[in-house]
């Protein structure tokens, strides 16, 4: 007859051997490793807001190098300057995000591999983390769509800025032009951005619901 200390350790066995996969490593509870997507897309929107904060920083640029552009005898250079150093921090926070979705996405492949091995969950909560896996995986892909468009505004701002630079000889029939591309393409981004916003929600959406899903079981 068992004893109770013993009854525990027999618990405690079966449960291990239910967490081991086939290759004989312990198995994580599938929205422990989808947090792991959480944690990145935390990361991302870190630099989604500090982007935000340099554009707020530089459409302040934007508008004081167009009313001084206005007046021949100023001098802007400085604020084109400034513009450039704020189009070179913006391009090196997009590329860090850029890395950590890069990352993800190979993790998120690696991913859906694990949670088919897994031999303890029910088959309801499995299939709402494939949900979670594919709304990460469209919120990804509007985000490649989103860095390209934000680099077509930063070149759209070079370009303007360059054009601004000739004060010997400004075209402005080119200016007004550069200023409208440059105007298009931040509306562009603005859209873009608002359909990665509502991808995030259904995103974190799906991803309490797992949540909430793994407590009740």
């Amino acid at each position: 007859m068992l004893t109770s200390k013993k009854v525990a350790l027999a618990a405690v066995s079966v449960w291990l051997i239910l967490l081991v996969s086939g290759c004989g490593e312990p198995q994580e509870p599938a929205a422990n490793q989808v947090n792991q997507l959480v944690l990145s897309g935390q990361k991302i929107d870190q630099s989604l807001k500090d982007l935000s904060r340099l554009e707020q920083e530089d459409m302040a640029l934007y508008k004081s190098v167009l009313d001084k552009g206005k007046n021949k005898n100023s001098d802007i250079e400085a604020l084109l300057d400034q513009a450039g150093n704020h189009i070179n921090e913006r391009r090196m926070v997009l590329k860090q995000a850029e890395g950590v979705m890069k990352q993800t996405n190979e993790d998120t492949a690696d991913l859906r591999v694990s949670l088919k091995e897994l031999s303890f969950e029910n088959e309801e909560t499995l299939a709402q983390a494939e949900k979670v896996l594919d709304q990460y995986e469209a919120r990804a892909r509007t985000f490649e769509n989103f860095v390209v468009s934000y680099q077509h505004s930063l070149e759209a701002d070079e370009q303007l800025y360059g054009l601004m630079r000739k004060s010997v000889d400004p075209n402005l029939v080119k200016i007004k032009r550069a200023i409208r591309v440059r105007n298009s393409e931040y509306t562009k981004l603005a859209e873009i951005r608002k359909q990665f916003n509502l991808q995030t929600k259904a995103f974190n959406g799906a991803n309490a619901k797992l949540v909430q899903m793994d407590q009740e079981g």
